[in-house]
């Protein structure tokens, strides 16, 4: 019985293409001819499991941020996360006097049609909106390091993080003017230093999971692969990341 039982599993193992199935089906990630990372022997998991240290903040506002759709603001994971890259975001173009109101920003996320793995808000708590094994359409359109593999498609590449944050003058340029900048609280201006704590905890997190270098090439801003777009901007503190090679 127990060598019918080994030639069944070897049949089985044949049929089914053995080592010649898709890496993608036992790992959950589809590897290329130009990966610069290594395989991970892991599943991207699901649902996520956090340091204690995130697990309060994140569980609080799960029931907030349930609303995005992942057909239409995400897509399954199919390329190891390369990239992290870092936006800032508001909803000052409806509220002045509460441009950090979640359900502002979450209307902003559906009316635009566009997602985010993580959110931190003013006071550093860290937002799981989409999971990591869901790629979130956040970065758009560019190209990153004369590489025809990012052109357009860093959002297969990258996981996503905003800050709640009002950027320079020149940076909100393109969504507000100069007379309606001024009239705004200067707190709400630029970012906090909860902000701060708290995506250094995440990169941390993420770099040492993905093995991603925590450098400038591997750390970036959204202003680095879309010319177009003005975030994280001028008022962010790269240097408060202690990213190596970036001042």
């Amino acid at each position: 019985m127990k060598k019918f039982f080994v030639l069944f599993l070897l049949a089985f193992f044949i049929i089914s293409g053995g080592c010649n199935k898709p890496l993608k089906e036992y790992l959950g990630v589809q590897t290329t001819e130009n990966k610069k990372l290594p395989v991970i022997e892991s599943k991207i998991p699901m649902a996520r499991t956090l340091p204690d240290v995130f697990k309060q903040e994140i569980v609080s506002d799960l029931a907030a941020i349930r609303y995005i759709d992942f057909e239409t603001s995400s897509w399954e994971r199919e390329y190891m996360p390369e990239f992290i890259m870092i936006h800032f975001m508001n909803g000052v173009v409806v509220s002045r006097e509460d441009p950090y109101n979640k359900d502002i920003v979450r209307d902003i996320f559906m009316e635009d049609g566009v997602g985010i793995n993580y959110i931190i808000d003013r006071e550093g708590n860290i937002i799981c909106m989409l999971p990591e094994n869901r790629c979130a359409w956040h970065a758009g359109e560019g190209e990153f390091l004369d590489n025809p593999k990012y052109t357009n498609k860093m959002n297969f590449y990258s996981i996503g993080i905003e800050l709640m944050a009002i950027g320079s003058k020149a940076d909100m340029a393109q969504y507000i003017d100069g007379e309606t900048y001024d009239s705004l609280d200067d707190s709400l201006k630029g970012f906090t230093d909860e902000q701060y704590e708290s995506l250094n905890l995440l990169l941390t997190e993420l770099c040492e999971r993905y093995g991603i270098p925590k450098n400038k090439d591997r750390i970036i801003g959204h202003e680095e692969f879309s010319p177009h777009k003005s975030d994280p901007g001028e008022l962010f503190d790269w240097s408060r990341l202690g990213l190596e090679g970036r001042e």
